[in-house]
């Protein structure tokens, strides 16, 4: 441990917190040979000799085609404790190793390995290893890094080995230490030589020093073998990346060996995938037999380990496999490809072994890629068909599997690689499927991220003109209409065109079809609303297709249009729960914010907050922060914005611009900026809440509601002017579906610009349409404002009644900035504030956090731990967590105390 003294009381340190219960992750990192596998080594006799159960999983390069095959082996101790799960955590898991059923989201899978770790971790602490995690197969890779962030609620310590890996830039950030490797220092590293060669000369000693650059490995190999100083010094040798001058000193090694070793090394190189049968299997079918072996382990090259051959450092087995000629590496794929137990793996090394095109092993491609992708490997499933496109020698056919692989990218959470395989395929597809599928994945790239914009509405039209299926036209058309909705780009003359296709009578053969028709026209045309939003939701029921969220949005969105809030809260709810069932959680997450950014617009603050929170943790575990995130951020803010909870909306604004980047979505940038107006205002500052707002009009299905708080402050600020184009636009948005909230809104708004007693008749107005709504603090602001005219007015009992109902409601939702301008307008009416709850009354709302309130209310409502867990995403030991916080919160100590201390809690 020559130089990595520091390095290992580091870890031991996080070793003893973790027994003592104070769990962690730490990564590990460095170049090649730099010290990580001995250092992860130390920390494992440590941890051992300490009482720790070791699990342990590695990765191999080349290998992890079918994935989650690390997740296999890192759980394999673990699975006899599989039926402790939660169901669809259970199933979650039986999946991705390979049993029949729906593939879930990786959230679940890693909530299902969390759940596993957190079993084991009762009965000891857990020591995690993953070595090599930079070659971990992607779908293992992500749930490491989803369980790194996770580890302090048990007694556990989770240690990943890694090179740089330009594939995970952010891999660092999800664990809570990073312990990089340095080079050793010149006296650490002559140290090391005195170790392992002490009768080398001292100007050999200092040469070697120069030339290992203190790397351990380089110094522990080359005093072994002095030949590294033959020839002069050179510059150029010298500037050779480490890793590659540590191959050149093993193949020096392995030329020393006979050529039938050689050959049987490189069978051990190509199959690090495969059991030492199957690689001596292969190797006999070459001619070679197990005595070909014993000189590679005699010279300490290679050992049997587990039942798989294992090299001394895995940059043997990368020199051996890469000074090979193809001509001989090919041969050593195909034998075994033949030997190969597992399909997928006999497929992997069959393409291996081609030069050149070949569609009979493309198209076993192609199978391996559609079973991988159904076990929820995704990440695997993209990187299959790429290889499968590869080989195929037709274009068409070529394009085609291009467009799956894009597919499966942007299903397995990376856009950016997803439009990139689009870019590559969209000049040569024509087939229709194929352009229909490349239009799809196209759109739901552009509605969940940055990665692209996608095609304008009119190029969207143009391809459905040349589409002879109706079903095909009227998808193609729906994104033309989701595209404009959106977006909020398209010119009046492409919504026009876009209009003009979907209302074509030979378009709808389907009663589905002609639901999605009436969905493209009614975000397309306000003129088109939804005939009927029941039987809209009917044809949604049955299989779920990956197109269902966008489209399940779409009505949502339409429904809005309409004014409609509490059907449209409906059909997100709906959606919410179609994706449950069928374990869809990225859908089900974007649905979540969908919902919550209405709720929080209806006035139900607290359930909009808890929607808001759960789908940015959820996006957060999902990487859909770009937008998904970024929406759920704003909305927050815009909640905490309404109970003058300053520093909280501030940071959530911050977080909302963060995951937004320098191009934020319209939908985004509308709901941030009517937050900041919301926080602009409760700090006195109208002149800016005045601009906050006028921005978020830009974008009308945000604006038409968020223009409700303009006049109020645009009067304050001196510029009254600037509410009449809200007006408008409101008018025109109430004369196409009538509501009373949004009828309350413009009155109102009147009321405060019309000078003189006019207000009042307006004022008035506002309130009875107000009294037939569901939006109780929008009510309450209008009998605040409608008070404070009175008071003016000298009407002194008239005006404390109407401030004393504002104040009740606000106090009792937590409004505090409109409470406190409520309750001044009440004192200088003469009046008397509300009398405080008692000091020993506790109110849920606020002392709980928004998880924990969302999983008492759950099991107030009877569901187990376990069922809450599948409904929430948390580990059930962590649903027990939150239930113990609340029962100490709420100062109870029984499950069915819970319905009783919940029901004073504001929708």
């Amino acid at each position: 441990m020559i130089g990595r003294e520091a390095e290992f009381r580091r870890l031991a340190g996080l070793v003893d917190s973790a027994r003592r219960g104070q769990g962690s992750s730490v990564l590990v990192s460095g170049e090649a040979g730099i010290g990580k596998s001995l250092l992860a080594s130390a920390v494992v006799e440590a941890a051992s000799s300490s009482g720790f159960e070791i699990l342990s999983c590695h990765g191999i390069r080349g290998a992890g085609a079918a994935g989650f095959e690390g997740l296999h082996e890192l759980l394999l101790p673990l699975l006899d404790r599989i039926d402790t799960l939660p169901p669809r955590q259970h199933t979650a898991l039986d999946v991705a190793f390979g049993a029949e059923g729906e593939p879930a989201d990786r959230l679940i899978t890693g909530l299902a390995a969390f759940g596993l770790l957190e079993k084991a971790a009762a009965a000891s602490p857990l020591l995690v290893l993953i070595e090599d995690l930079h070659w971990l197969d992607r779908s293992t890779a992500e749930i490491v890094t989803f369980l790194a962030a996770r580890m302090g609620v048990m007694p556990a310590l989770l240690v990943a080995t890694t090179r740089a890996d330009p594939m995970y830039p952010d891999q660092e950030s999800r664990f809570k230490h990073h312990v990089p490797l340095t080079p050793l220092s010149e006296e650490e590293a002559l140290s090391l030589i005195d170790r392992h060669a002490p009768a080398m000369a001292m100007p050999q000693r200092h040469r070697l020093v120069a030339y290992a650059r203190g790397n351990p490995l380089a110094l522990t190999e080359w005093s072994a073998d002095p030949s590294w100083m033959e020839g002069p010094p050179s510059a150029e040798r010298s500037r050779i990346p480490m890793g590659k001058r540590l191959e050149k000193s093993f193949l020096a090694e392995v030329a020393l060996l006979p050529r039938a070793t050689r050959r049987a090394l490189l069978v051990a190189a190509a199959g690090e995938d495969a059991s030492s049968y199957e690689v001596m299997e292969a190797a006999r079918n070459l001619g070679l037999d197990q005595r070909d072996f014993t000189p590679a382990e005699s010279f300490g090259l290679i050992t049997v380990t587990g039942g798989t051959y294992r090299f001394r450092h895995p940059l043997v087995a990368s020199a051996v496999y890469d000074n090979a000629d193809f001509d001989a590496r090919s041969r050593v794929h195909a034998q075994l490809a033949a030997v190969m137990v597992d399909p997928a793996r006999a497929v992997q090394h069959r393409a291996a072994a081609v030069a050149g095109w070949n569609e009979e092993v493309a198209a076993e491609l192609e199978e391996v890629a559609v079973s991988t992708g159904r076990r929820g490997a995704l990440a695997e499933a993209a990187a299959t068909w790429r290889r499968a496109a590869s080989l195929t020698p037709v274009a068409a056919e070529r394009a085609r599997r291009t467009v799956m692989a894009a597919e499966a990218a942007r299903q397995a959470g990376a856009p950016a690689e997803a439009a990139a395989l689009l870019a590559e395929a969209m000049p040569v597809v024509h087939d229709q499927a194929s352009l229909v599928q490349c239009a799809r994945t196209e759109l739901l790239i552009a509605t969940t991220s940055t990665a692209l914009q996608g095609r304008r509405g009119d190029e969207l039209v143009a391809l459905a003109r040349t589409l002879t299926d109706p079903a095909d036209r009227v998808e193609i058309l729906i994104w033309a209409a989701v595209r404009s909705y959106l977006h909020q780009d398209s010119s009046a003359e492409i919504r026009a065109a876009v209009a003009d296709e979907l209302r074509r009578p030979d378009l709808a053969v389907t009663e589905e079809q002609q639901v999605l028709q009436e969905i493209g026209l009614a975000l397309i045309s306000a003129a088109d609303p939804i005939a009927s939003v029941e039987r809209a939701l009917s044809i949604f029921q049955g299989q779920v297709r990956d197109t269902d969220a966008t489209l399940l949005s779409c009505l949502a969105f339409a429904v809005e249009e309409t004014n409609d809030l509490t059907e449209a809260e409906r059909v997100w709810s709906t959606e919410i729960d179609i994706f449950h069932r069928s374990a869809r959680t990225t859908d089900e997450t974007i649905a979540f914010s969908g919902r919550g950014t209405l709720r929080i617009t209806a006035n139900a603050i607290a359930a909009g907050l808890a929607d808001s929170e759960h789908a940015l943790r959820l996006s957060s575990d999902l990487g859909l922060s770009a937008i998904v995130g970024a929406l759920a951020a704003a909305n927050i803010a815009r909640a905490r914005a309404w109970r003058g909870e300053q520093e909280l909306a501030t940071s959530a604004l911050r977080t909302s611009a963060e995951l937004s980047g320098l191009t934020p979505v319209p939908r985004v940038a509308a709901t941030a900026s009517w937050a900041s107006a919301q926080a602009a205002a409760n700090e006195h500052r109208p002149d800016e809440a005045v601009a906050h707002l006028l921005k978020s009009i830009e974008h009308p299905p945000i604006g038409v509601w968020a223009g409700g708080d303009l006049a109020d402050v645009a009067v304050r600020a001196g510029r009254p002017e600037v509410v009449q184009g809200w007006l408008d636009m409101a008018t025109a948005a109430l004369a196409s579906g009538y509501s009373d909230h949004l009828a309350m809104l413009i009155e109102r708004s009147l009321a405060l610009l019309t000078p003189g007693s006019g207000a009042k008749e307006h004022f008035e107005q506002a309130i009875r349409c107000g009294e037939q709504s569901t939006a109780f603090l929008d009510l309450a602001k209008t009998r605040l404002f409608f008070g404070e005219w009175l008071r003016r007015e000298r009407r002194i009992m008239e005006a404390r009644a109407q401030l004393s109902a504002a104040l009740n409601v606000f106090e009792s939702h937590h409004a505090k900035p409109l409470a406190q301008r409520a309750a001044q307008e009440l004192r200088a009416a003469g009046g008397g504030e509300l009398t405080p709850s008692p000091p020993n009354s506790l109110d849920a709302g606020s002392v709980l956090t928004a998880q924990e309130l969302h999983v008492a209310q759950l099991a107030a409502e009877g569901y187990t731990n376990k069922q809450i867990a599948d409904r929430v995403y948390l580990s059930h030991r962590t649903v027990g967590v939150h239930l113990y916080n609340a029962y100490a919160k709420l100062q109870i100590n029984r499950r069915s105390q819970l319905a009783a201390v919940l029901a004073s809690v504001p929708d």
